[in-house]
């Protein structure tokens, strides 16, 4: 099934459901690999709204802001995923960009000290 037959499915199952989160979050994603980014903002934000802590949610809204360098709303979203998984490396590390990106160095480092500390447990 290509993505667009995809997409489809996923709006015809959203009519039925039309406040079913994850089904929001399916066509959000389906619409970035589309490289629809408004539209896959407008699906991520829906979804956020209906689950606000459903881990894949979160991370998609978030990683779509990051990714047009929307470094504030992308630190708002990571916040909340924080709170729930709050030993996320990959999270952690973009929300240090993030604050990089905006001149915020001390936040960066705090995050990029709390990435350290997690590496170095694993180890």
């Amino acid at each position: 099934m290509n993505i667009i037959e995809e997409l489809e499915r996923n709006i015809d199952q959203l009519l039925r459901k039309p406040d079913d989160a994850q089904i929001l979050n399916d066509i959000g994603v389906l619409l970035y690999q589309l490289e629809d980014w408004k539209n896959a903002e407008m699906y991520f934000h829906r979804a956020w709204e209906l689950d606000p802590v459903n881990k894949d949610i979160l991370y998609n809204y978030g990683l779509l802001l990051y990714l047009q360098f929307r470094w504030q709303e992308a630190i708002n979203i990571f916040e909340h995923y924080l709170e729930l998984h709050p030993d996320d490396m990959e999270v952690i590390e973009k929300m240090g960009d993030s604050y990089y990106q905006l001149g915020e160095y001390e936040s960066a480092a705090e995050m990029y000290g709390q990435l350290r500390r997690i590496r170095k447990e694993d180890i």
